[in-house]
């Protein structure tokens, strides 16, 4: 497995980024399959080969997401993806 890790800033608020956490996670599971639920402060997520957690913060958010072995070749391609839509929403 390979992980991913990516933390951004941001000005959104705790509530304000918890509302848009949970609208990227639905944008995710309608668009790739992927499975979502809160865990107290946490959004965990998953798919197959794929899982990890994202973490709203009042002044940053932190994404780390584990990739199995047949993701492996596009991790390059699935954090750029990730860090372009954090870096796009969160301007």
């Amino acid at each position: 497995m390979t992980a991913i890790y990516i933390q951004r800033n941001h000005s959104l608020g705790h509530q304000g980024i918890r509302d848009l956490s949970e609208q990227v996670a639905q944008s995710l599971a309608d668009d790739y399959q992927v499975s979502w639920q809160w865990q107290g402060e946490r959004l965990t997520f998953r798919r197959s080969g794929a899982n990890g957690v994202l973490v709203p913060e009042a002044h940053q958010v932190t994404i780390e997401m584990k990739l199995g072995l047949l993701l492996l070749p596009f991790a390059p391609v699935i954090r750029q993806g990730i860090e372009t839509q954090l870096d796009t929403l969160l301007i």
